[in-house]
C-alpha cells in the first residue's frame, strides 16, 4: 500500500501582481490618449452615445431610442454603462467611450489568467500583451460601441466553461488535468501548475458557476450573441471527445458513399455517446433560474412599454435579417472572415498558419513529447464552429469575430513560447524565416500609404496637417525594422508590442486629433447648438450623419432629398429678405442640395460652411450651414461676421 502523503507541498503561485499591473498600465497608455480630442466616428459611435444620452435625460432606462425612434439593434446594457459614465464624468464623447476602455482592459486580465493557468505565466502575459495591440481589438476598445463589453462577458463565460472542461475525472478517479509545460517552470518564475491546483480538480466552485451564468445574462443584455460562442464550443467538445471520438474515427474509415449513408447514424450516435457529463459541473438547472431572473425582467418591461414592438423588431432584425439578408448593405460571401483576418488581426496574423499547425499536432499527439491535448481541443472548439457559423450568416461585419481573437492570441503566444524552448518546430521552416521580408514590406507599405495619402489630401492647402503624419509614418517604418531585426527571437513579440504601441499612441495623441477633416460634425454641431439657442429648429439634407445629433445636443430632422426638405421647411421664394417666417430652421446641406436651392431660386442665408471628411463613406465633402430666415435682421451686411 503506497505511503500516505500527509504534508501538503507549499508551492509558489504562477501569477504575479507585477504582471497584472503591467497589463493595466499598458492598457491605460494605449486606450486613454485622445479619447476626448478624437470625435465620435460615424455611424455607430454617435448612435450609441446619443441613445444613451436620451435614455439618461428621459429617465426611461428600459427603451433605447435615437432621436425619439426605437433603436432595436442592441439590448440596453451598453446604454446603462454609458449612462453611469455620463453621471460620473458628464455627457461627452470621452465618457461614452470609457466603458469600452474599462471592459477591454478587464478582458486582458481575464486572458492573462485563463492562459496562464494552463500554459504558464509567460504565455498568459504574452497573450494579453499581443491581444492589446491586435489592430481591430485596439480600435474597438476605444470606440463607443457594444463590442468591447460583449468580448469581456463572452471571454468570462468561456473561462468558466474551460474550468468545467478541465474538471473532468477519468475512470480511475484521477483528475485529467496535467501540467502541460513543465519545461517552462524556471523561466516563468514558479511552478506552472501547482500540486494544490491539480488536487482540487474534479469540481467547479459555486462562485465559478454564478459568474458563468451572470456573464451569460450580461452578454445577452449587451448584444445577444454570447450563447452562440458558448454553446458552439460546448457542443463541439462533447461531440468530438470521449466515446464520440471513436464514432468519428469509424465513420471516417468508411468508403465515400458509406459516409453519406451512415451520416444520420453518426449524428444520432454523437448525441447518445457524446461526452455530456461535464455539463453538470455548471449546474444548468440552477443556472437557467439565475439567467431568467437577470434577463426576463427587462424583456417584460420593454414588451409592456412598447406593446411588444421593441422585442419583435429586435428578434426580427438580429435573428432573421442578419442571418438571411445583407443588413445595412453588409452582405458578404462565405470566406469573408478568412480573407479579412490577415488585416484585422495584424500584426499577429503572420503567426496564424504555424499556430494552427501547432494546435493540430498537439491535438493529434503526433509528437515524441507527451503533452495533454485538452487545452488545444478547447481552443479549436472555441474557434472553428463559431467561425463557420459566422461565415454562414449573410450579414458580415469585421467586428463579429472579435471574441475569437482571444483563443487566437492564446494559441499564437503558446506557439512562440514553446518554440523558444524547443518544444515545437513549427517556426523553424525556411518559409517563416523568409516571412520577415513580407513583414517588413507590409510595414513599409503602411508607412508609405500614410505619407502618400496625406500628401494628396493635405498638400498644398493644409501642409501643417501633413506634417503630423510624418511621425506616424516614421513609427510604422521603425516597427517594421525592429520586428525584422528581432524576427523569431524571444524579444520579437515584446519589441513589436512596444513599437506598435508607441505608433498607436502617436496616432491617438498627435495625428488623428490634428486632422481637421475629422472634426466636421463636431464643428458643425457646435454652430448648430448656437442657433438652437436662438430658437432655430435643426435639420440636415445630404449630410445626414448621426454625429450631428450628438454634437448639436438636440434633435436633428434628417431629410432624404431637398424636395422632401421643402415640403416641411418653409423657405422664401420671392427673392427678398424676410424675417416673417414663423418657423425658423437651421439646415446642414451638402453641395448637391445647395445647388438645387440655387436652381429653384430658393432664398436662404449662409451661416457658415465646413470642409471635411464623411467618415462613413471615406470621402471629402463640403457642407453649408444655412437658415431660412435672416439671422441678423438688424445687422448691416458690411458688419456681419466674415464668412457668415
Amino acid at each position: 500500500m503506497p505511503e500516505q502523503v500527509t504534508k501538503k507541498k507549499v508551492v509558489k503561485r504562477w501569477w504575479s501582481w507585477e504582471d497584472a499591473l503591467l497589463i493595466v498600465l499598458l492598457a491605460g497608455a494605449l486606450y486613454l490618449p485622445g479619447l476626448a480630442r478624437i470625435p465620435l466616428f460615424d455611424r455607430d459611435e454617435p448612435r450609441f452615445a446619443t441613445a444613451a444620452r436620451e435614455m439618461l435625460r428621459s429617465g426611461n432606462l428600459i427603451v433605447p431610442r435615437f432621436i425619439g425612434v426605437l433603436r432595436p439593434e442592441k439590448p440596453p446594457m451598453i446604454y446603462w454603462l454609458m449612462d453611469v459614465s455620463y453621471k460620473l464624468f458628464g455627457v461627452s464623447g470621452m465618457a461614452a467611450r470609457l466603458p469600452s476602455v474599462l471592459f477591454g482592459t478587464l478582458t486582458l486580465l481575464v486572458v492573462y489568467g485563463m492562459a496562464g493557468r494552463r500554459f504558464g505565466r509567460a504565455t498568459g502575459l504574452l497573450s494579453a500583451l499581443m491581444l492589446s495591440v491586435a489592430s481591430l481589438y485596439f480600435v474597438e476598445t476605444r470606440m463607443a460601441t457594444a463590442d468591447s463589453v460583449l468580448i469581456f462577458f463572452t471571454t468570462l463565460c468561456m473561462a468558466c466553461v474551460w474550468e468545467a472542461w478541465d474538471s473532468q475525472i477519468s475512470d480511475d478517479g484521477v483528475p485529467k488535468l496535467r501540467p502541460r509545460v513543465d519545461h517552462l517552470t524556471d523561466w516563468a518564475g514558479g511552478e506552472i501548475l501547482n500540486e494544490s491546483y491539480v488536487a482540487s480538480r474534479g469540481h467547479v466552485s459555486i462562485g465559478v458557476v454564478l459568474i458563468f451564468w451572470a456573464s451569460m445574462a450580461a452578454g445577452i443584455m449587451t448584444k445577444g450573441v454570447t450563447p452562440i460562442f458558448v454553446l458552439a464550443t460546448m457542443l463541439t467538445l462533447s461531440m468530438t471527445t470521449g466515446r464520440a471520438a471513436d464514432l468519428w474515427r469509424d465513420w471516417w474509415k468508411s468508403p465515400g458513399l458509406g459516409r453519406v449513408i451512415h451520416l444520420p447514424e453518426l449524428i444520432f450516435g454523437l448525441f447518445r455517446k457524446g461526452n455530456w457529463n461535464w455539463w453538470r459541473r455548471l449546474r444548468p438547472l440552477m443556472g437557467l433560474g439565475v439567467l431568467i431572473v437577470l434577463v426576463l425582467p427587462w424583456f417584460i418591461a420593454a414588451w409592456h412599454a412598447t406593446h411588444g414592438r421593441l422585442i419583435e423588431q429586435m428578434l426580427f432584425r438580429n435573428l432573421v435579417q442578419r442571418t438571411s439578408t445583407g443588413l445595412h448593405v453588409h452582405g458578404e460571401p462565405f470566406g469573408f472572415y478568412l480573407l479579412v483576418i490577415w488585416g484585422i488581426f495584424w500584426p499577429w496574423s503572420v503567426l496564424l498558419v504555424p499556430a494552427a499547425y501547432h494546435a493540430l499536432r498537439r491535438v493529434r499527439g503526433k509528437l515524441v513529447m507527451s503533452i495533454d491535448p485538452s487545452p488545444y481541443q478547447f481552443i479549436l472548439a472555441w474557434i472553428i464552429p463559431s467561425w463557420l457559423i459566422f461565415e454562414c450568416i449573410v450579414t458580415k461585419m469585421v467586428e463579429y469575430v472579435l471574441p475569437l481573437f482571444i483563443p487566437l492570441a492564446i494559441l499564437c503566444a503558446d506557439t512562440l513560447v514553446q518554440s523558444w524552448h524547443r518544444m515545437t518546430d513549427v517556426l523553424s521552416p525556411k518559409w517563416f524565416a523568409v516571412a520577415r521580408w513580407v513583414w517588413m514590406a507590409v510595414w513599409l507599405g503602411l508607412g508609405m500609404g500614410a505619407v502618400v495619402g496625406g500628401w494628396r489630401m493635405f498638400v498644398p492647402d493644409h501642409p501643417q496637417q501633413f506634417y503630423h503624419l510624418v511621425p506616424l509614418a516614421a513609427a510604422l517604418f521603425a516597427t517594421g525594422a525592429a520586428g525584422a531585426i528581432s524576427w523569431n527571437r524571444p524579444a520579437w513579440p515584446y519589441v513589436t508590442v512596444l513599437c506598435f504601441g508607441l505608433t498607436l499612441m502617436i496616432a491617438d495623441i498627435s495625428t488623428l486629433p490634428s486632422i481637421k477633416a475629422l472634426q466636421l460634425s463636431r464643428e458643425a454641431g457646435q454652430q448648430m447648438r448656437r442657433l438652437r439657442a436662438e430658437g432655430f429648429a435643426l435639420g440636415a439634407v445630404g449630410y445626414t450623419e448621426p454625429s450631428l445629433v450628438f454634437y448639436a445636443d438636440a434633435d436633428v430632422h434628417f431629410f432624404a432629398t431637398p424636395q422632401q426638405l421643402l415640403t416641411y421647411v418653409p423657405f422664401n421664394t420671392s427673392g427678398r429678405a424676410t424675417t416673417r417666417i414663423l418657423h425658423k430652421y437651421c439646415i446642414v446641406a451638402d453641395r448637391r442640395s445647395v445647388a438645387y436651392f440655387k436652381k429653384k431660386h430658393i432664398q436662404y442665408y449662409v451661416w457658415d460652411w465646413f470642409n471635411g471628411m464623411k467618415v462613413a463613406k471615406g470621402r471629402m465633402v463640403r457642407i453649408t450651414l444655412l437658415t431660412n430666415v435672416d439671422p441678423w435682421p438688424k445687422t448691416p451686411a458690411a458688419t456681419r461676421p466674415a464668412g457668415k
